[in-house]
Parts: C-alpha cells; sequence; structure tokens
C-alpha cells in the first residue's frame, strides 16, 4: 500500500539518526556548516541584556526632573560601555552616556545627543517634547531571564545562532554533524560524463545533481558510485560501502522490473524496509530504510531525474517554508500528490508567483533548465485554481 506524502515524511524523520555528535570548539572558524544542528538545548546563563543598557548617546536623567520643566542638567561625568556602574548622585544633574552603557543609578530616562547642546558643562533639552519613564533604555531581563531555554536541540545552525551561541558563552557547543554521504547510480545503460554514449547509452547525470544539491544544503561529505546491473556487484559493494558511510542514495533500481534488484538485495542484507511507494508522482517508487547493525540509512530513488531531485528536496533537505501562487489553472487526476516543476517571480507586493513548466514526464530532465523548483499540490484534490498558494521547494 502506498504511504501518503506526509506519513512518508514523519517515518524518514523519526529514523534518521544522529549520526555524529562532537563538541566543537566554537571560535574556530569553519567548525559549524548549514546542515549542522544542535545536539544539546541552549539555556542563557544569565539574565540578557544583563543590565538596564542605554540605547542611544546623550544624557540619563531623572524622568522626574524632567517632567517637572527642567530642560538644563548640569554634567556629572561620562558613562561608557564597558565602564562599571556609576550613580547620579544630584537628581537634577545628569551623566553623557553611550550606547551600550550601564545606565547610571539613579536615572530612568536617555535623552539623545541630536536633541541636546553640551556648553560649559551642561546639557540644554533644544527639542522640547513629551518623554516616558525608560526612553531609550533596554531593559535588564527583558530578551530572556537567566536558565531560560534560547534555543531546542535540533535547531539547524545559521548565522544569528552562530552569534548567540557566543553571546550566551558557549565557547563549546554538541553538534550533530551531516553524514558522510554516498551516491550510487545503477545501470547498465549509464556511461561517464566524458564519454561518446552508443544510441542505446545516456551519461550518469542523477548522481551529479543530487551531489549538488547536498553539497549546497552543507553535507560536505558526497562520494558517487556508478554499479550496473549485476547482483553481485551490487551486493559486494552494499556490504563495503555500508560500514564506511552513513547514508547511501541509490538511483535507480528500485521499481518492479525484472532488473530492479535493490530491494531485494537489502532485505537479504538485513535492512529494515520501513516503507516502499508513496503515493506522489513523480517519485512514487521510492525506498527507504535503515541498516540497523551499522546504523546505516539507506534512500533508494526512481532512476527518473526528475523523481530523484524532487524527492531529496522534498523528504532530506532543510529548506525554508515558502508558499508560491500559481499563475494559471492547473488539473491533475490520479489520486497523487503532484510535485509540479514551476519558474518563480518575485513580485513587487512580496509574493512569490510560480508558472508551471510544460514537460513530458519524469525523464525530462531537459525540461527542468526553465524551472526554480517545484510546488507541492494535495493528493485529496484535482484542480487548482490561478492564485491559491501551494508550498514551494526552490532548488537552490
Amino acid at each position: 500500500m502506498l504511504l501518503d506524502v506526509s506519513t512518508a515524511e514523519r517515518i524518514i524523520q523519526q529514523h534518521l539518526p544522529n549520526w555524529r555528535v562532537s563538541d566543537v570548539d566554537l571560535a574556530e572558524a569553519g567548525n559549524l556548516s548549514l546542515a549542522q544542528t544542535l545536539a544539546q538545548t541552549i539555556v542563557s546563563d544569565r539574565a540578557y541584556p544583563p543590565y538596564h543598557r542605554v540605547m542611544m548617546d546623550g544624557i540619563a536623567v531623572a524622568w522626574s526632573a524632567y517632567n517637572s520643566g527642567q530642560r538644563i542638567f548640569a554634567i556629572e561625568g561620562l558613562a561608557a560601555a564597558g565602564m562599571p556602574p556609576v550613580t547620579l548622585s544630584d537628581p537634577c544633574a545628569c551623566w553623557e552616556v553611550m550606547t551600550g552603557a550601564v545606565l547610571p543609578e539613579g536615572t530612568d530616562l536617555v535623552i539623545p545627543y541630536e536633541e541636546l547642546k553640551i556648553t560649559g558643562g551642561q546639557a540644554t533639552v533644544v527639542q522640547d517634547s513629551p518623554r516616558r519613564s525608560l526612553d531609550y533604555v533596554h531593559l535588564k531581563g527583558s530578551d530572556c531571564s537567566a536558565g531560560q531555554e534560547i534555543m531546542p536541540a535540533g535547531s539547524v545552525i545559521n548565522s544569528p545562532r552562530y552569534g548567540i551561541l557566543a553571546a550566551l558563552g558557549y565557547s563549546q557547543v554538541a553538534i550533530c554533524h551531516p553524514p558522510k554521504v554516498e551516491l550510487i547510480a545503477t545501470g547498465d545503460e549509464l556511461v561517464a560524463i566524458a564519454a561518446s554514449p552508443e544510441p542505446y547509452q545516456i551519461r550518469s547525470s542523477n548522481v551529479y545533481a543530487l551531489r549538488s544539491a547536498l553539497h549546497k544544503s552543507g553535507y560536505a561529505e558526497v562520494g558517487i558510485v556508478h554499479l550496473p546491473d549485476d547482483p553481485a556487484a551490487i551486493r559486494q559493494h552494499y556490504q563495503q560501502a555500508r560500514t564506511q558511510n552513513q547514508l547511501l542514495i541509490y538511483s535507480g533500481g528500485v521499481s518492479q522490473g525484472k532488473r530492479d534488484y535493490l530491494p531485494q538485495i537489502w532485505q537479504e542484507l538485513g535492512v529494515t524496509q520501513l516503507f516502499h511507494g508513496i503515493a506522489q508522482r513523480p517519485g512514487k517508487p521510492m525506498w527507504f530504510g535503515v541498516d540497523q547493525q551499522y546504523q546505516t540509512v539507506i534512500v533508494g530513488l526512481p532512476g527518473n531525474p526528475v523523481s530523484s531531485l524532487v524527492c531529496l528536496h522534498r523528504y532530506f533537505l532543510k529548506l525554508p517554508k515558502i508558499w508560491g501562487k500559481l499563475t494559471e489553472k492547473v488539473v491533475f487526476i490520479p489520486n497523487l500528490t503532484y510535485f509540479l516543476p514551476v519558474q518563480c517571480t518575485y513580485t513587487a507586493q512580496g509574493e512569490i508567483t510560480v508558472q508551471p513548466v510544460k514537460w513530458q514526464n519524469s525523464g525530462d530532465f531537459l525540461a527542468l533548465a526553465d524551472s526554480d523548483g517545484f510546488i507541492e499540490l494535495p493528493q485529496e484534490r484535482s484542480e487548482f485554481r490561478a492564485g491559491e498558494c501551494f508550498p514551494f521547494y526552490g532548488w537552490q
């Protein structure tokens, strides 16, 4: 029985192990990449900000003095970022303050330099306006309290999160590393890129497209192998490859043909099949399982190039959730989820519009040259109107 797309996605996510976890030094450049996720929950070591923080260069005064009508303030000194806290000794005076400084004790209002005139040790407010207590003050603990969870385990590393780890003092952090991957192209019809194929042969291309997608998503170790449609060769390769890689992705050999040997060989060698077939087009024959002995994940992608790329992007790459608006009506009758290649246009109104690409079938690889990705049209419907929005998965 074919699985629906959401069930297949859930099974995959439940059975992807944390292949390699290690503590990395945050200060060493290049230790974190896009495909890495946190293996630990990140909590704050103290309240943030840890003090009432000045947000503008200017003066700090008591709001009560300003509210009572005072507009000229004697300057007691200057408080800059990195200095210990200071205290206002005269409630009718002020401190000059720099952005990032600790708000002086006894003050609760910051007035920017742009609204002042500084002469003879005095600050005069020249732009009179209503002001509220704590204007231009970043309150202590307003970002988070001490011990608060900031990022759960499983969060994907990006540049803001990298900086947050540093700000919270995580000089060492536990990271799940992307797996070592091998892409295996199967088929007697395949020849090398540089070869001059016979009329009955084609150049191997799927694995190169897949490798490019994996590299762009941060998978650094991705090898490529070609195997003939020979059970002995397939079996011998698998027995070695499962000990050297954490993720094996096969292209071809997983359908119902007489020379589609892979599912039977995997079963013979102890791989646990979790599903074989998804109610989708393209990519219906997709296979997924785990070799429990070696904790190696096995993915069998259909040999048609559009199918293999769609399955990889839909289920295995960490892509942002984006929605695209259809530019024209689409009709798809089969009771399947439909992954439709599209071209994108970005409008001045902040929308992504998607124009269906004309393609013949899942073997029409050249049609993807005009595409930017694909949209997912749900299984329970057969007509999709222009102007409706659907999930979009980009090639980049």
